[in-house]
């Protein structure tokens, strides 16, 4: 699988997330700042979901046959903190699609 690459920039109303797949650009905007991201990987569905985790809306998602390992990588542009938590509970929507 090719680097899928996520940008966040807040504006004074809205906040705006930038997905970039393959070359295709893709921008989802939301109103409210979403303290927590949810990544979900359904290797063997060939499923990559973004959502928002306090909500269970789906910000992202991509399709794609993986055939070799995934490795996930996170990084700041800039200094800050970035926290993982792993292992959650699947989103009640995730159980029922």
């Amino acid at each position: 699988m090719k680097r899928l690459t996520v940008f966040w920039f807040p504006f004074s109303c809205s906040f705006l997330y930038r997905f970039l797949h393959t070359g295709v650009m893709s921008d989802v905007h939301v109103t409210e700042h979403l303290a927590r991201i949810g990544i979900l990987l359904d290797y063997s569905s060939g499923r990559l979901l973004f959502f928002n985790a306090e909500r269970g809306l789906v910000l992202f998602a991509i399709r794609h046959k993986f055939t070799d390992a995934a490795y996930p990588a996170f990084a700041l542009e800039k200094a800050g903190v970035l926290t993982l938590c792993t292992g959650m509970e699947l989103p009640e929507f995730v159980k029922h699609s």
